[in-house]
């Protein structure tokens, strides 16, 4: 049986998913509500609780949110497209892992971030990387990624877009997430699909374990699946500082205001919502929608529960 706050929990997380485009599985409901039970007496708790079930229904695994005029046939259709988007996002994760064997030698830790992280994919989606340089090598490495990811993306199309939305150097990433936020963040952190540099990765999770109090059974699966052996320690190499400096004024500059033109364009076409801010400096490029903020709403919303 689910307690109330454990029903508020299902009903938080299925519109959380539903406003991000993907679905809810059984699985990951499971680890987000950190209950010990199988994934077939969740599905009864949820079935058997008439107020639950009024808005909440399950199929093929994936929790979803009733709807007026929602039956089963269109949970079907539900569960079919979020096959596919698993599939693509699937797909993209090794097109990420292609092009980031280039990046290898500039990169301490490269993961896949966003939508393909979570393993739903639209088709417009871009791939996100979540890239940490070594420190003062942040701008280099932007400057080398953004040419071959455009090189990479001729030569292997229909390749979406490599976007890469939050990239920090070393010692910029051991201030920045050792420091308490949200849910999402933690979240997003703990559900980054590493490619390379799971050392460095352990030593976020380890110098981060304010994740541990929204998600302690996903923290916990995370530490185990990069093994048990010491974190790698940061700072470690240093790029050149002068030409970090120089890069960061140029290709700096040059970046900020090709978001500021993007920005333009989609309020002009009314996307509001895809709006982003954006952070650049020396050791740090991070982009954020305003739908990503509406969601980390949504997660505060939760954790006051």
């Amino acid at each position: 049986m689910l307690d109330q706050a454990q029903k508020e929990e299902v009903l938080a997380y299925s519109k959380i998913a539903e406003a991000s485009g993907g679905l809810l599985t059984l699985k990951d409901l499971l680890e987000l509500l950190a209950i010990d039970a199988t994934e077939e007496e969740l599905e009864q708790g949820i079935s058997s609780d008439e107020s639950l079930s009024s808005k909440v229904f399950v199929e093929s695994g994936l929790v979803l949110s009733r709807h007026p005029g929602s039956d089963r046939g269109s949970a079907r259709e539900a569960a079919e497209e979020e096959d596919r988007r698993r599939r693509r996002a699937m797909a993209n994760v090794e097109a990420a892992r292609a092009f980031a064997r280039l990046l290898s030698k500039d990169t301490v830790f490269v993961a896949v971030a966003g939508t393909n992280s979570y393993l739903s994919a639209a088709v417009s989606d871009d791939i996100d990387f979540y890239c940490i340089t070594k420190t003062d090598g942040m701008w280099a490495f932007m400057l080398k990624s953004l040419i071959l990811s455009r090189v990479f993306s001729l030569l292997r199309r229909p390749t979406p877009p490599f976007d890469f939305s939050f990239v920090m150097d070393e010692e910029c990433a051991n201030e920045e997430l050792s420091r308490p936020k949200g849910a999402l963040y933690a979240r997003d952190t703990l559900n980054a699909r590493v490619i390379s540099g799971s050392d460095a990765y352990r030593t976020i999770l380890e110098n981060a374990s304010w994740m541990k109090s929204y998600f302690p059974s996903l923290y916990e699966r995370r530490l185990a699946e990069v093994g048990s052996g010491q974190g790698r320690s940061l700072p470690g190499k240093k790029g050149s500082k002068i030409v970090n400096s120089w890069l960061f004024i140029t290709l700096g500059s040059y970046v900020g205001l090709r978001a500021w033109i993007l920005n333009r364009k989609l309020a002009k076409h009314g996307r509001s919502d895809s709006i982003f801010k954006t952070w650049i400096g020396p050791g740090r490029l991070e982009y954020a929608s305003r739908r990503y903020g509406e969601l980390g709403k949504m997660y505060q919303g939760l954790e006051k529960r």
